[in-house]
């Protein structure tokens, strides 16, 4: 029985699908099938009902192999097996598992309402927007940007999953203390120049410069950005 007994009773779902894309070919491999029955069904078609379409120029290819994940010798094998026709240039290997974790989950802003008060911990996975101030005491965690418009008196930790682009911008910068990813500072480094050049009408934010805890205007972040990139 086992996977050859699964396969033959989806005779529908053969154990190799060949579809085309506009950059080539998709091989899907049917994951219900045992590996043998995949090889033997990949060389019935590249050798018979499939000859004419794949003969001609390069053709890159991808393997699609859904849940199964193939072992470095299986796909070895299929690289053999394709070799047989020079023009089959397999270009990646894919699992539901390999396209789970290329997918990136985008998670909505945050928008909190109110004062953080001390005691108090708001956390989001992805970026948090402050309508008013964070006290001391107060904790704030995102794995994306925090933006407190307000004071920022407590904690914020921005890229708490390990972002070290992440950000942490305010109105008026007073905090116990700033993380971005694993770097803490008790407070932005700033000289006194930098202090009379800070406008209270003019938003902040920190971020990591090499390595290290910086602050800036926030109208110069693009530019920041731009030279990081």
């Amino acid at each position: 029985m086992g996977h050859q007994a699964g396969c033959e009773l989806n005779r529908t779902r053969t154990p190799v699908t060949i579809k085309g894309i506009r950059d080539g070919l998709v091989f899907i491999l049917h994951d219900q099938c045992s590996f043998e029955e995949i090889v033997e069904d990949l060389e019935d078609k590249l050798n018979g009902s499939h000859r004419q379409l794949l003969t001609g120029p390069l053709v890159h290819v991808t393997i699609q192999s859904g849940s199964r994940q193939l072992t470095e010798q299986e796909q070895e094998k299929i690289r053999v097996t394709l070799a047989s026709h020079g023009n089959l240039i397999i270009q990646e290997f894919q699992s539901t598992a390999d396209l789970l974790a290329k997918t990136k989950v985008v998670h909505p802003p945050h928008l909190y309402h109110g004062m953080v008060r001390s005691g108090q911990i708001v956390e989001h996975e992805g970026d948090i927007v402050i309508i008013g101030d964070v006290n001391p005491g107060g904790q704030v965690h995102a794995s994306g940007d925090i933006f407190v418009m307000g004071t920022l008196r407590g904690l914020a930790h921005a890229g708490c999953r390990g972002n070290e682009r992440a950000i942490i911008a305010a109105v008026f910068f007073q905090p116990t203390q700033l993380r971005i990813c694993d770097v803490i500072s008790r407070s932005p480094d700033l000289t006194r120049e930098q202090q009379r050049e800070m406008s209270a009408t003019e938003m902040e934010f920190a971020y990591l410069r090499d390595g290290q805890m910086a602050v800036d205007k926030m109208n110069h972040l693009y530019s920041i950005r731009a030279r990081e990139d």
